[in-house]
């Protein structure tokens, strides 16, 4: 009996540790083909007008450079990283002038407007 419980503990830590090998491997190739399909993806946006690219928040500049890093590399993480930077820039200057304008709104003298009497001589 404890020699059937010694051969079940030990192939069951063979299995797991088989299991976790074939796993990690299983995610390496999934990832990269993840990879794969967000490059050819990014490949067909490289296709698209400027203004097409800025309906998007990207510039060519922005394509060309996650195209450029390796292939093992998901691409389009690059794109996202760069599009959430332009995104917050932008989105700072429009708090920075929305300020400005409330501090000259604020600034601007009320003039108060004074009626008064001509006489005309006729």
């Amino acid at each position: 009996m404890l020699v059937m419980t010694f051969a079940t503990k030990s192939f069951a830590s063979v299995s797991g540790g088989v299991t976790r090998v074939a796993a990690q491997g299983f995610q390496a190739v999934t990832t990269l083909v993840k990879a794969i399909i967000h490059r050819r993806e990014i490949l067909a946006l490289g296709e698209l007008d400027e203004r097409g690219l800025k309906d998007l928040g990207l510039v060519r500049s922005d394509v060309e450079g996650a195209l450029a890093t390796s292939w093992l590399t998901d691409p389009s993480a690059v794109l996202a990283d760069r599009s959430s930077a332009r995104s917050g820039v932008a989105s700072a200057r429009r708090d920075e002038a929305v300020r400005q304008a409330s501090v000259k709104a604020a600034v601007r003298p009320v003039v108060p407007v004074v009626a008064t009497k001509v006489a005309c001589s006729t």
